[in-house]
């Protein structure tokens, strides 16, 4: 074929190609066009949909509210729920019941956002956020703080966790000034010492009322330094587990007597996996020494074996102590057979005490006597030692006639007799 016939036929390959081609583009042109006329439309129908979504939305709350059993509650009902939501909940919770509250709703919010007593609990845990915690402080607008120190089990918690222990106590430290409750539990000796040093160099807490502590295992002391002393002016409860004192201890071996003249009630624990350990109870001395700075208490209260006494020491070379406004005496020696429990009796003088109660743990033996104690014994008739009492309360401590009697006669006052033992049916009796 010569050339000029193949350059002839290359044309009108060309040309049909063309024409095949123009022939697409037309038609992909249409199929655009067609396209874009459904998304437009699709666009303005989804516009459409959202804005009726929204509107139904909104109706649909509305109607849940209407019919929800919490929506006919005045706004002081549903505080008295969150209130006691908020102090319920445990103290490691990631997630704070006010804070989750304050996002459930409009109205909910309105009521946690404006209640600043629901933010007064500021929990410094491993988990804790430092944000968090600033958000509760300034939330609770000025009211006074219930701090809990609590589950820093390991001096690791201090780093692997969000924040280093200081750092963290840190974020609440400028607002020790309104620190009404401290609870400290649930952690190592190593970060316990760390607070024990930074509480004592924060200046005096004038408005702590209560320090709480709890042993994060058998064998760990409370140090002394969180019965605080001078340090909280007005403190007024203290409840500890493994406190040891002697009559040499630091807060008890200075002459200064009005360290704990404010106090009203004191509750001492051992831990219950400390029974009879000597390295965690206090002297019978330093008990005694603690108790002659505090003439206000009101209330006293021992769980546990925790009073170290000598053996050969007789009941009439302890002195006594007159405790002038004590009124509640509870002791649960969590043994039949404490060595403490005469002298502690033979020692106290409480002239208006009104509630005292003995509970010996459930066993075939009958706990110790004392009844022997509570009658003042060199008159013409026995006297007792607290004839005021009007409720008692005896668990395994009164199971022979003898000793009922002897209680009887030592209690005449009692309106009210709450008596229990593993030989008897518990019962209460109530005079009108």
């Amino acid at each position: 074929m010569s050339r000029p016939s193949q350059r002839t036929c290359q044309l009108g390959v060309d040309r049909e190609l063309l024409q095949v081609l123009q022939s697409e583009v037309a038609h992909l042109e249409k199929k655009e066009t067609e396209l874009a006329s459904q998304i437009k439309a699709l666009s303005e129908a989804l516009i459409s949909v959202r804005s009726t979504l929204s509107t139904t939305r909104v109706r649909a709350s509305e109607c849940a509210k209407r019919i929800s059993p919490a929506a006919p509650l005045p706004d002081e009902t549903l505080l008295a729920i969150f209130e006691e939501a908020v102090l319920s909940q445990d103290v490691c919770s990631r997630t704070r019941v006010e804070s989750a509250i304050s996002c459930v709703s409009h109205r909910w919010r309105r009521i946690a956002l404006h209640t600043p007593r629901l933010w007064t609990r500021v929990c410094v845990t491993p988990d804790a956020d430092k944000r968090d915690m600033q958000l509760h402080l300034s939330r609770s607008a000025a009211l006074p703080l219930d701090v809990e120190v609590w589950g820093w089990w390991d001096y690791r918690d201090s780093f692997t966790r969000p924040h280093h222990f200081e750092h963290t106590l840190t974020a609440v430290l400028p607002s020790t000034s309104r620190w009404r409750r401290i609870k400290i539990g649930a952690s190592c000796d190593t970060l316990l010492t760390s607070l024990s040093f930074i509480l004592r160099t924060v200046g005096p807490l004038d408005t702590l009322q209560q320090v709480t502590f709890k042993a994060q295992q058998p064998g760990q002391i409370c140090p002394t330094t969180l019965l605080m002393g001078k340090s909280a002016p007005n403190l007024r409860s203290i409840d500890v587990e493994n406190i040891v004192l002697t009559a040499r201890s630091p807060c008890l071996h200075n002459h200064d007597f009005d360290c704990f003249i404010g106090v009203t009630h004191l509750t001492l624990r051992l831990h219950e996996g400390d029974a009879r350990a000597l390295k965690t109870t206090t002297e019978f001395q330093g008990f005694r020494a603690l108790l002659l700075r505090m003439p206000n208490l009101v209330s006293l209260s021992l769980y546990g074996e925790l009073i170290r006494v000598k053996s050969a020491t007789n009941l009439e070379d302890e002195g006594t102590i007159t405790l002038p406004r004590l009124q509640t005496l509870i002791l649960h020696p969590h043994t039949v057979r404490p060595r403490y429990l005469r002298n502690l009796i033979a020692m106290v003088i409480a002239p208006d005490l009104r509630h005292f109660e003995l509970v010996y743990p459930d066993s075939f033996t009958q706990g110790q006597d004392i009844s022997d104690l509570l009658l003042q014994r060199g008159c013409e008739q026995p006297t007792p030692r607290f004839p005021l009492v009007e409720r008692l309360v005896l668990h395994n401590a009164a199971n022979t006639t003898s000793a009922a009697a002897a209680f009887i006669q030592a209690f005449p006052e009692i309106d009210q007799l709450t008596t229990a033992g593993t030989d008897s049916s518990g019962f209460s009796i109530r005079r009108k």
